[in-house]
């Protein structure tokens, strides 16, 4: 093979090398949302009663981690009744609402939630996703809602993404009456950002590099 065609195999290979790649990437930056229930992996988030408040609270899985409801519409005023269908609701000048969102109180993550909008006007709904190992940081797309009550949605992350948190923000004329049977599953604890590694390596040296100077001195 002479030199011009090397180059072009070359070439070639390379171009192919960063298909391959940046098909990979594309592939680990999906965030699924779809409308019905997967409830595989996951449990109930047992709500605290509230009536009125800026922070409904509840707890989820075997050590009752705490998880966080919070409003920007209206009052930004919630309440919560933790019986039947665990629903979070609009408090006094938030209700109905169009908006909510939910997180880990510990700043741990997970990689499924399960909710269902019971909307008060039929339109639309914008599911937002933040979270670690998501193209720019975040997922968000829009499904239709009826004022049917049946609104399930399932948010599940794949190929090492983890979800900090979900917002659902009404468009489209819809409204919430309330936000039920929230469920979260895959749940990890919250992974250290690039500066806090390298504070820790940083302190691991200074431990060895002490070490190193006592065992010496010592001899």
């Amino acid at each position: 093979m002479n030199i011009k065609h090397k180059r072009k195999a070359c070439l070639w290979g390379l171009a192919f090398a960063a298909l391959t790649f940046g098909s990979a990437l594309t592939a680990r930056a999906d965030i699924v949302v779809v409308s019905g229930v997967n409830n595989q992996g996951t449990d109930n988030v047992l709500l605290n009663p509230a009536t009125n408040v800026t922070t409904v609270t509840g707890t989820v899985g075997p050590d009752n981690l705490l998880v966080n409801f919070t409003s920007t519409s209206g009052s930004g005023l919630l309440s919560a009744n933790p019986s039947g269908q665990a629903t979070v609701s609009g408090g006094t000048g938030n209700d109905p609402f169009s908006q909510l969102s939910f997180e880990l109180a510990s700043s741990d993550l997970f990689t499924r939630a399960v909710f269902n909008i019971n909307a008060g006007t039929d339109g639309s709904v914008v599911i937002h996703v933040e979270g670690l190992n998501i193209t720019g940081g975040s997922f968000e797309d829009d499904f239709t809602v009826d004022a049917n009550g049946e609104n399930f949605f399932t948010v599940t992350s794949i190929n090492g993404q983890l979800i900090d948190s979900i917002s659902l923000t009404a468009t489209g004329g819809a409204t919430f009456t309330d936000v039920r049977q929230v469920r979260l599953g895959g749940i990890t604890a919250a992974v250290p950002e690039p500066e806090t590694y390298a504070l820790l390596m940083a302190g691991l040296g200074a431990i060895g590099f002490v070490a190193r100077r006592r065992k010496q001195k010592s001899r």
